[in-house]
Order: structure tokens, then C-alpha cells, then sequence
């Protein structure tokens, strides 16, 4: 901890240090410009006549020697005024008494700083010529002081008169700088800039500006010296007090984002106002109006542009994350109900549709909240916006939307058959999406000034990728239903129950309601017409052509149902006849009742002609078995003996064709009610009970007609009657 310690004061003592060091290097920058500016201003002094400057040079020797001498102990008196070899040397006088005080009012000034120029008083002082202890006189650096001795008396006060100077010649010097001190500067640069008191940092950075540019503008013409040094140490500063004001930009604007606002209500009620948008607006208008003065001034500055201009860059890409991740917080809710959603990656009884829309709803409201963005970089940078903010500003929500995406898709992959509708849905949603999207981000891209890129071409066609595989995986679906009815499995025992494979293909049916333009559209952009077929020589339907079947909709749908019939044909093959052709019938009525209930018309006529042709024909396979038990009644019955077949009377015959029917009908009842037909379908149920029943009795009452008298009443099991009954009970 102690060296810890230690080492925080030597960083300490090390910022003061540099801050001293680059106070006196400005100091030194600025002594180097007024010395410069002197130079230019005593340079004219070596082209005055020398007259003038001997007259002068008269006019201090007489003041300072006093009216005491002759003009004849004078060595030069008889010398003309402009000899100047002539003139003694000036040497100091000793033990002369300064009996006077300065005179500083005979001491010009120009523009506050005193001149070269010098006046004496209108009573010059005499000096006494018997040598006295006193003071020595002389200059001071910079500021010439003439002093001022009392003369003795009043004596000789024409000699006084004559020794009356004129004033010199006066040496003006440039202008100070009107700004601050670069101390002051300094301090007020490095002590970062308070939103509550700007105009003074302002001032600050403005008057290093002008220096830092006038400076760099002498380095480039060549004059060097401790300008070099000048230009980074202003620079340095530059960069100091342009960084204070983008770290304020970027804290004000954080502190302003802590409360997100409701995207689900942006969507409704369309873009909110800058200022309810974005709280700190008005905070931060001065200081943004500053920043852009110093990032596009009305005059160059090279130099400064430079370096505040990768500052401002770095800056607004500081401020477009922090921007995305507020929009990332906005949408949060709307993202959690897609997750919610989810079910295990199953989307049954409408979910799909659920989650299609909550997914929707994202991309929707990031379209209204990115022209709230719009507006709002419009307003906060009026007349330069940056042209990289917006991108950088949609770089985390888009990102994130595509993320939550991503898993429905992969989840559709993985069964395409069972969510083939949700990809069929999710599509659709997505290219009504992508054109609402291309025309809004184009708009607001214009409006921010982006130029055309790279990267906003990738922002306009983000969704092209997802979309692109929905719709691959889409057009799969097609052949790859047809191949899921073929290969279903029959697993368990014979049932005449309605199968499973005819519920789905007649609920995927059933769900292309709504649907019919959109796989309209994906099978009609096939080169083939039957691409569904997957090259198939035979189609599975009568249908011929999707002109005659009303569409290739309707083809499609017609060779979904050929397809479903030779399954359930193949299927009722493996059982036996009476269970197979209940099987038959149950599945073909149920397809029968199920496709005229359709809300949308998609079965065609070929479509309708198979059913009902596969229909008649099941009906008739099942009637077939009530047939054949009445036709025992008038069969021939012969019995072998040793080889040999012996005819037998007709009493036999009767008997043996009574007992085979009743027994064949006991069995007919027993697989009937063990497999019976559709109790949901009570109509099917009562025309093939009428049927039988009108088979069965007509060739009953034929057969009890032929035993009467024949004695073998006890072989007959039951009147006509009964045997209705029995008949009607198979179907009840």
C-alpha cells in the first residue's frame, strides 16, 4: 500500500511538473514572438538620417552635464552639429547627488507599454561642478529612465535656455495579444470544460487555436527557432481542450440515456420529438455548436483540423455504440417475447403465427426508432452530420435482431416438415419487411449525409440472407412432402381408424389458406411445371395441367392428394379385405368431407374425380364382402366320397348354404365391430348400412322363401327380420 502510495505522488508531482514545463514553454514561445516583433520594429532605426540621431545623442550630453560648463571648455562646441566623431564617450558620472526624483510622466507609452521615446522637463537641472558623493545613473532593460538633477542656482539661465533638447524620435512596437495568458490558458484547458460556464473554456481554446495556426503558419514559411517546439506543445494543448469537450459531449449524453422509451409505443404512435427522445438536447446544443465551429471553421486551420478531427471521430463512434446499446435496452422487451415464445422449438395451434409476429414486431419498431435517430442527429448536428453515426448507430440492434432470428431458422432446418408454414410465414413477413426497409433506411442514410459504401449496403440488404434461405427452404418443402407420405411408416396393428399421415397432409392443406400467392409464387419460378416431382415419370394425380386444374396451386394440391390415395391403397393392401376396406373408406370420406370444407378453393377437378372415383371404388371393394356372404345362399354344395363327388338333394344343399351363411355373417360382425367404420362420419355410416342391409335381406328372403316346407327351419338362425336387424346393428 505504502509504495502504492509513493507512486500516486510521484504521478502527481510528475503532471505538475509537466504542467510547469509546458507553462514556461509557452512563456519562451511568446517572449520568442515579441522579440521578433522587436526586431521588425528597431530594424527601421538603421535608416534614420544620422542628424536626428546626433541631436539626440546632444541633447542627453547637455542634459546630463548641466549649464555649469562653457561652450568653450566643451571639446565639440566648435565641431558642427552632425560630426558625430566629435562626441566624447559617455561614461557613467560618480558622486553626482540625485537631487530630484524620476520624472516617469516625461515617459511615452503606446497601446500600454512604454516607448524608446524620451522628453525632458521644460526647467532642465543643472549639476553642480564641484564634485559631490551622490548616486550613479543609467538605463534600465527595455525602459530608458533619464534622470533629472537640480542645477545650483538659477545662474547663467540663458545658457539654460540653450540647453533646452528637443524630443527623440519615438520607436512604436506591435500590438499584445488580446488573449489570455497561455498559463491561463493552460489551467483552464486542463481543468476541463463545466456545462454551466462554457464562454471562458471557449475563449481558452479559441486563443490557442489562433496562436497554435499563426505559429504553424510561420513554421511552414521557414522561420524556425522555437517554433517547432511551440507548434507541439500548442498542439498538445489543442488536444487537450478539444478531448475535455468531447468527454463532456459523451458523459452528458450517457447520463441522458439511462431511461429507455417504449418501442411497442414508437411503432404505434410514430418518432417522438428530439427533445423528448433525447433529454440532454438542449444541454448539449452550445457545446455541439462550439465543436462544430472548431471541426469546420470560416477560416482554414490546418493544423488544428488535424488533430481535433480524429478526437471527433473517435468520438462519434463512441457515441453510436452507446446509442445502439440504448436501442438494443429499447427493444428488450420485445426480444424477450420472441425467447418466451420459443416453446422448445415446437410452435403448434397457432404459436408459429405468434412467434412470426413477435419477431416482426422487432424489425418494425427498430424502423420507427431509427428515424426518431434520424431526427435527432439532424437536430444535434444540423449542418454537418456525421456521416458514419447512423451506421454506427443501427450496427448493435440489427445484429442483435438477426442473432434471435438465427435460432427459428436453424429450428425450421432441422424439421421442415413440421414447421413448414412458420418458414412459409416468417418469408412472407420478412420480404413485406425488407421493401418497408430499403425505403426507410435509404431515406434516413440521405438525410444523415452517408455516403455510398461498402457498409451500407450490407445495412440496406441485411435481411437479404435470411430471407434468401427461407426461401430455399420453402421450395424444399414442396418435394419433400410429397416424399414424407410415400415413406410413412404403417407400424402397429391393422386398423380401420383414419391414419396419421392422412390428418397432417390434410392439415398442411388446410393451412395453406392464406398462403395460395405465396406458393404460387415460389412453384411458378420453377423450369419445370411438376418440379414438385423431383422428376418423377408418373404424376400421381389425373390432373393433367395447371391450366385444366385451375392454377398450379391446384396441381400442386392435386398430386398432394394422388400421392396420400397410394399410400392408403399400399397400406390397405397388408390387411384384410374387410379391415382394409373400412380403412379405405373411413380415410377417402374423411379426405372427401375434409377438402369440400376448405375455405379456399385449391382442390381442382382432376383433383375432385380421384377422390371420388378412389371413393366409389373402396365403397364397392367393402360391399363386395356382404355379396359374397349371400351368394353362399345359392351355392351348389357337393360332398366327396372315396374320390368320387355324389350329388345330394336339395334339402342338403339348402342346409349346408344356411350354416355357411350364418356363419360368415357371425364373422362379418365380429370384424365389423372390431374395425368398424367412421362413428364421426354418421352419414357415410348410414348409406353403406342401407346398402348392406338391402343386399343382405333381398338374398335372405330369397333363401328362407326357398326352405319353406323343406324341414331345416332349425338351420335357420334368425326370419328376415332378424337377420335386418343384425345387419343394422353392425353399423349402429
Amino acid at each position: 500500500m505504502d509504495e502504492e502510495a509513493d507512486l500516486a505522488l510521484l504521478d502527481q508531482h510528475l503532471l505538475k511538473t509537466n504542467l510547469l514545463s509546458q507553462r514556461m514553454t509557452n512563456i519562451l514561445g511568446q517572449l520568442d514572438n515579441r522579440l521578433s516583433r522587436l526586431d521588425k520594429t528597431i530594424a527601421p532605426l538603421g535608416l534614420q538620417p544620422l542628424t536626428r540621431k546626433d541631436a539626440n545623442i546632444q541633447s542627453i550630453l547637455l542634459q546630463m552635464e548641466g549649464p555649469g560648463r562653457s561652450s568653450a571648455s566643451t571639446p565639440t562646441s566648435s565641431k558642427p552639429p552632425n560630426s558625430i566623431s566629435a562626441l566624447a564617450p559617455i561614461r557613467p558620472a560618480r558622486n553626482i547627488p540625485v537631487t530630484s526624483p524620476i520624472n516617469t510622466s516625461s515617459i511615452a507609452y503606446s497601446n500600454g507599454a512604454p516607448t524608446s521615446a524620451v522628453s525632458t522637463s521644460t526647467k532642465p537641472s543643472s549639476v553642480s561642478s564641484s564634485p559631490v558623493g551622490g548616486g550613479v545613473t543609467g538605463y534600465t532593460l527595455g525602459n530608458p529612465i533619464i534622470t533629472n538633477l537640480k542645477s545650483s542656482a538659477h545662474a547663467n539661465s540663458n545658457s539654460n535656455e540653450k540647453a533646452k533638447t528637443s524630443t527623440l524620435s519615438p520607436i512604436q512596437s506591435a500590438a499584445p495579444s488580446i488573449a489570455a495568458s497561455p498559463a491561463d490558458e493552460t489551467a483552464i484547458l486542463v481543468r476541463g470544460p463545466d456545462i454551466m460556464a462554457l464562454n471562458e473554456y471557449f475563449t481558452a481554446i479559441d486563443g490557442v487555436i489562433l496562436d497554435l495556426e499563426r505559429m504553424y503558419k510561420g513554421l511552414m514559411e521557414g522561420r524556425g527557432g522555437a517554433r517547432e517546439m511551440g507548434v507541439k506543445d500548442l498542439s498538445n494543448l489543442v488536444e487537450i481542450g478539444f478531448s475535455g469537450m468531447t468527454q463532456l459531449f459523451l458523459k452528458l449524453s450517457k447520463d441522458g440515456m439511462g431511461k429507455t422509451v417504449d418501442a411497442e409505443s414508437v411503432l404505434n404512435n410514430g418518432p417522438p420529438t428530439p427533445p423528448n427522445y433525447f433529454p440532454p438536447l438542449n444541454t448539449l446544443l452550445p457545446l455541439l455548436t462550439k465543436i462544430n465551429s472548431i471541426l469546420y471553421p470560416a477560416n482554414p486551420t490546418p493544423k488544428t483540423a488535424s488533430i481535433v478531427q480524429p478526437i471527433w471521430d473517435q468520438t462519434i463512434a463512441t457515441f453510436g455504440d452507446m446509442r445502439g446499446d440504448w436501442l438494443c435496452r429499447c427493444l428488450s422487451g420485445l426480444i424477450t417475447r420472441v425467447e418466451e415464445s420459443d416453446e422448445g422449438g415446437i410452435w403448434a395451434e397457432g404459436r408459429g403465427r405468434e412467434k412470426v409476429q413477435s419477431l416482426l414486431g422487432c424489425w418494425e419498431s427498430l424502423l420507427s426508432l431509427v428515424e426518431a435517430e434520424t431526427l435527432l442527429i439532424t437536430t444535434l448536428f444540423p449542418s454537418n452530420p456525421p456521416s458514419s453515426l447512423l451506421l454506427s448507430t443501427l450496427h448493435a440492434p440489427t445484429e442483435t435482431l438477426i442473432r434471435i432470428l438465427q435460432p427459428t431458422i436453424n429450428t425450421i432446418k432441422r424439421s421442415l416438415s413440421t414447421h413448414i408454414f412458420l418458414a412459409l410465414d416468417l418469408y412472407r413477413s420478412l420480404s413485406t419487411i425488407q421493401s418497408t426497409w430499403d425505403t426507410i433506411i435509404s431515406k434516413c442514410l440521405s438525410m444523415t449525409n452517408t455516403p455510398s459504401s461498402l457498409e451500407t449496403k450490407d445495412m440496406l440488404s441485411i435481411l437479404n440472407q435470411p430471407i434468401s434461405t427461407l426461401r430455399s427452404l420453402s421450395l424444399r418443402s414442396f418435394p419433400e412432402l410429397l416424399v414424407d407420405i410415400k415413406s410413412s411408416r404403417a407400424d402397429g396393428s391393422p386398423s380401420s381408424s383414419i391414419a396419421d399421415t392422412t390428418y397432417s397432409t390434410l392439415g398442411y392443406l388446410e393451412n395453406m389458406n392464406g398462403f395460395e400467392k405465396l406458393i404460387e409464387g415460389l412453384l411458378s419460378k420453377s423450369h419445370s411445371e411438376r418440379s414438385w416431382l423431383m422428376g418423377q415419370k408418373e404424376p400421381p394425380s389425373s390432373a393433367r395441367n395447371a391450366n385444366e386444374e385451375g392454377g398450379v396451386v391446384n396441381l400442386f394440391v392435386a398430386d398432394v392428394l394422388g400421392t396420400l390415395l397410394q399410400f392408403l391403397d399400399a397400406r390397405s393392401r397388408t390387411m384384410r379385405k374387410p379391415v382394409g376396406q373400412a380403412f379405405l373408406l373411413n380415410n377417402l370420406s374423411h379426405i372427401r368431407n375434409t377438402t369440400s370444407s376448405f375455405k379456399s378453393d385449391i382442390t381442382g377437378p382432376g383433383a375432385e374425380d380421384m377422390l371420388n372415383k378412389a371413393f366409389r371404388d373402396a365403397k364397392g371393394q367393402y360391399l363386395s364382402e356382404f355379396h359374397s356372404l349371400v351368394s353362399l345362399l345359392t351355392t351348389t354344395h357337393s360332398t366327396p366320397r372315396f374320390g368320387v363327388t355324389v350329388p345330394q338333394g336339395e334339402r342338403h344343399h339348402l342346409k349346408e348354404s344356411a350354416t355357411q351363411f350364418f356363419d360368415k355373417l357371425a364373422e362379418l360382425e365380429n370384424v365389423i365391430m372390431q374395425y368398424p367404420l367412421n362413428r364421426q362420419d354418421p352419414d357415410m355410416r348410414d348409406r353403406i348400412s342401407r346398402e348392406v342391409e338391402g343386399i343382405v335381406r333381398g338374398g335372405y328372403e330369397a333363401f328362407w322363401a326357398r326352405c319353406a316346407g323343406r324341414g331345416i327351419e332349425k338351420y335357420l338362425r334368425g326370419s328376415p327380420d332378424d337377420i335386418t336387424r343384425r345387419v343394422q346393428a353392425m353399423f349402429r
